[in-house]
């Protein structure tokens, strides 16, 4: 089963408007669904980081650990 893509990740990008079934750069579709999670979740934690920034605490060392320690469960 061939799996559809649309990425726009990179400055290969055919034509400026996005490859939809091989990545001009060689990237497959399985790859380019992998980094626009990867862009997914580092948005909320930029999200929540800032939240906490907000909210005065001067570090988010505890929130980088917590995350780092989900991420070697993995």
């Amino acid at each position: 089963m061939e799996m559809e893509m649309f990425c726009y990740q990179c400055e290969q990008t055919a034509g400026g408007k996005g490859c939809v079934k091989m990545g001009v750069c060689g990237k497959d579709p399985e790859v380019a669904a992998l980094q626009d999670l990867l862009i997914y979740l580092l948005k909320g934690i930029g999200f929540y980081g800032q939240k906490i920034l907000e909210k005065g605490k001067k570090s988010i060392k505890k929130l980088i650990n917590s995350l780092w320690m989900q991420c070697s469960l993995l």
